[in-house]
Order: structure tokens, then sequence, then C-alpha cells
């Protein structure tokens, strides 16, 4: 997974990323960088059609359904994780005129 602010889309050197979170006050009193970091693991749940069926003529809402999916990701098998490292988001700044 690779979102928008993504390290590697803002800038190509680290020239540009020093420059970038300089600019921007990016930097801790102490001179560090704080990066946000997105872990993300896949899986998939199955139901079968005519379970669904089953639920819907019971008067299942979506919202339960969503619960009884959600006691099934224990028994997912889940892939290997991904990390989206991504530059800081500007702070807004505002002109006093």
């Amino acid at each position: 997974m690779i979102s928008k602010n993504n390290i590697t889309r803002c800038v190509k050197t680290l020239k540009q990323l020093i420059s970038r979170c300089e600019s921007y006050g990016e930097f801790d009193k102490d001179g560090n960088l704080h990066l946000p970091v997105e872990k993300t693991e896949h899986s998939f749940l199955a139901i079968s059609r005519e379970k669904l069926k089953e639920y819907e003529s019971n008067g299942v809402s979506v919202l339960e359904l969503h619960q009884k999916l959600e006691e099934q990701a224990d028994d997912c098998s889940w892939s290997d994780t991904s990390l989206d490292i991504q530059i800081p988001k500007p702070k807004l700044r505002t002109k006093i005129f």
C-alpha cells in the first residue's frame, strides 16, 4: 500500500526531505523527525449466499452481520504485513494581513 503522502512519492532525495521538513517545522526540539507509519495486514472472510439469505430472512441487520464477521477474524490466515511510511503533512500556515 502506498498512500498519496508516502515518503517515496513526496521526495526524491534526502536533501529534499530535510529541506521540506525544515520549511514545515517538522523537526522536534531534539532535531528528530517523526514519520507516521501505517501497518496493514490482509485476509479474507467467506460467507455463503445461502447464509446471507438466511440472515436476511431472520432480520439480521448489516451491523449485526459485521459483528458476526468480526468474530471470525481470529480464524483468518493473515498475509504479510505491509508498511506505508508517510511524510508528515504540512501544517497549515495562515497569513495575517
